[in-house]
């Protein structure tokens, strides 16, 4: 179908569907989709002037002046991911890489919860009284070892495990972990594996590790963790009011996003639709200059359904764009 017969047809009723993608404004890289979007709709607002018809009975307007005076795009995202919630609240976005915490002081409130300074905390261990330390064994021997056996250690949490066998410790050499040994249990025990090739069923090993030190509290009927905090039970038998306490624990990597911190995200956008009735042709919109505003909502809890971003901005001129019947604003391009 030629340019002219698209230009001149009149059959097209319309339900799109597509995906919006979006690059910073002012730049030449690649576009990012920002993921499912309900609703896109640009919207404009006018003022209009006119005067008053005097020539005849009846009145009427004898002239009429419009002109545009905003642009605006109203959108519904789906995704809630960093980059579209940091957009929606004017955020910066740091990330924060995995790690380890061997002492963060908290005080005890009973029936209160200590917020760890990380998220996503895993293996976590509460000491009372001082911080905790590190103690090191060198030699821990257990005796008439075989294939598959579990053999539990004087103390758990251990690290920097090195591992000997022999039949006697003037003799023994290190055993190679990987084949031969796991670590499990929180630490606290080592699992022979059933078809060991470094060991020699009878013979002794000598452990030698590093474990904390420190009043060590049990979690059974003490506390329990949530995803980035230590619920302490009312009834705690092992803690009491105003105890100061240390957290050791693991945690994975996650984002930041500190809102209200950012200038207005400043976009291009681009939306690739497609017709699902009559034509069922594409649709292609660039948008070039979108200052996007804050999210008037952002729903954290909600009864039932799903989670949306809903999100307004402003179509801004964009003086790059010249020429005879070019728009500073968007274009619409259809097949």
């Amino acid at each position: 179908m030629s340019s002219q017969n698209i230009i001149k047809r009149v059959f097209e009723p319309t339900a799109l569907v597509g995906q919006v993608s979006a690059r910073k404004y002012g730049t030449t890289g690649s576009f990012f989709p920002i993921g499912n979007v309900l609703k896109l709709e640009l919207t404009h607002a006018e003022s209009e002037e006119t005067q008053p018809n005097m020539t005849r009975r009846g009145g009427g307007a004898y002239a009429s002046l419009r002109r545009v005076t905003a642009a605006q795009i109203e959108m519904q995202l789906v995704d809630s991911n960093v980059t579209n919630v940091a957009r929606a609240c004017q955020a910066a976005v740091h990330g924060v890489e995995s790690g380890t915490v061997a002492a963060e002081q908290h005080t005890v409130q009973l029936g209160g919860k200590l917020r760890t300074a990380h998220m996503d905390i895993a293996n976590v261990r509460v000491y009372k009284g001082n911080a905790p330390g590190t103690a090191t064994v060198t030699d821990e021997e257990h005796l008439a070892v075989d294939k598959g056996d579990l053999i539990t250690l004087a103390n758990s949490d251990v690290t920097n495990v090195v591992v000997k066998t022999g039949a006697n410790l003037g003799a023994a050499t290190v055993l190679t972990a990987a084949g031969n040994y796991t670590v499990v249990n929180g630490g606290s025990q080592i699992q022979v594996a059933a078809d060991a090739p470094g060991v020699t069923n009878g013979q002794a090993i000598w452990v030698s590790y590093q474990h904390p030190t420190g009043d060590l509290v049990p979690a059974a009927g003490n506390y329990e963790v949530d995803t980035a905090s230590v619920y302490v039970y009312p009834e705690a038998a092992g803690l009491a009011e105003d105890d100061t306490v240390f957290l050791a624990y693991d945690y994975g990597s996650y984002a930041v996003i500190e809102a209200l911190t950012a200038e207005a995200a400043e976009l291009e956008l681009m939306f690739e639709g497609l017709n699902e009735t009559g034509t069922k042709k594409p649709s292609v919109v660039d948008i070039w200059r979108v200052s996007q505003g804050v999210a008037s909502s952002i729903a954290l809890l909600a009864e039932k359904g799903f989670s949306t971003l809903p999100v307004k901005g402003t179509l801004v001129e964009d003086p790059t764009k010249t020429g005879e019947d070019t728009s500073k604003f968007y274009r619409v391009r259809k097949a």
